[in-house]
């Protein structure tokens, strides 16, 4: 893993739950057909001309998938907040607003996980625009079902046995949601880590949630992902039932830090942390799952408390091997 070949986008880590527009300054493979399971970080061929970016370390079963939230990518899950650094103990969450020394380690999710089990991470179209090595672009904003059908393509170009446990922060919530009804086969746990659930639209107002739902689909040159949550909520309540599987719930402790918002972030009906919070408890309950709530991190759980999701992950693992 090279830390200086794609860099995380601060700006975007925001969007999935504030809905708060940023802007800021960010930073030759060609695809390859299916692939073995070894490492790998490269462009995986998809079909109908696209490709997506990958990254795929360690041995062993179940595959461990790691989605990140809108506008970020593989890259994040490298990342952890440096230890002793005085974010951990701040009162709200500042690191969508560019507090926080974030640095690459042995100890983040993904190089942890490869530890003990075959773990991927892959950029959604538009998530990283710079380099040789970019997902396809596509038009934004787009319906979660396209989310859907890439992570199905790309697992079955890999050739990565399943059944997978997906682990999913902010809106990878949606798309694991909503694969896992679709391909409930292929879906052995479920470990969402402050993931966006369907629940949001029992808990806020039509106005609040309108809001919302135009904020995450407007894109800027810095913040090129937008997606519709509404639509995919819909999409989530028409499709089938939720598999039977093993699930956790990571939640947020730490308040978001709306006094940092920008005015225009904050006129009109706004989602509210205690919103958030209550459509937690809803998604575990729906999932049947255990909910963690002490957490002691923002939305960013994985930056925050990298141990804590791995442990997580691990359980699942451990679940699925009986």
């Amino acid at each position: 893993m090279n830390p200086d070949r794609r860099k995380h986008f601060r700006p975007s880590r925001i969007g999935a739950f504030t809905g708060a527009l940023w802007t800021a300054a960010v930073l030759g493979v060609p695809p390859i057909a299916a692939a073995n399971p070894a490492d790998v970080a490269a462009l995986v061929d998809i079909g109908d001309g696209r490709a997506i970016f990958v990254e795929c370390r360690g041995t062993g079963s179940p595959t461990v998938v790691l989605m990140a939230g809108k506008g970020n990518g593989a890259d994040d899950w490298w990342q952890i907040l440096a230890p002793g650094d005085p974010e951990h103990d701040a009162p709200g969450d500042g690191l969508p607003f560019g507090f926080g020394d974030l640095i690459h380690s042995g100890d983040a999710v993904l190089p942890s996980t490869a530890r003990f089990t075959r773990v991927c991470a892959y950029d959604r179209p538009d998530v990283r625009w710079e380099g040789a090595d970019i997902s396809t672009p596509r038009p934004q904003p787009h319906p979660v079902d396209v989310d859907v059908d890439d992570l199905h393509a790309l697992l079955t170009a890999l050739g990565e046995p399943a059944p997978y446990v997906l682990v999913a922060h902010s809106y990878s919530g949606l798309i694991a949601n909503l694969y896992a009804r679709l391909h409930p086969e292929n879906v052995g746990a479920l470990v969402m880590v402050d993931a966006v659930g369907e629940q949001m639209a029992n808990v806020v107002s039509p106005a609040r949630l309108a809001n919302w739902d135009a904020a995450n689909a407007t894109t800027t040159p810095q913040v090129r992902e937008g997606v519709l949550l509404i639509d995919a909520f819909d999409r989530i309540n028409a499709a089938p039932p939720l598999p039977a599987v093993p699930a956790v719930v990571l939640s947020a402790d730490k308040p978001w830090r709306i006094d940092l918002l920008p005015a225009s972030a904050t006129q009109g009906e706004q989602v509210t942390f205690a919103d958030w919070l209550a459509a937690q408890d809803q998604l575990a309950k729906a999932l049947g799952a255990g909910h963690i709530t002490d957490t002691h991190s923002g939305h960013d759980i994985y930056l925050y408390s990298p141990a804590l999701v791995v442990a997580a992950i691990r359980d699942m693992v451990a679940r699925l091997h009986g």
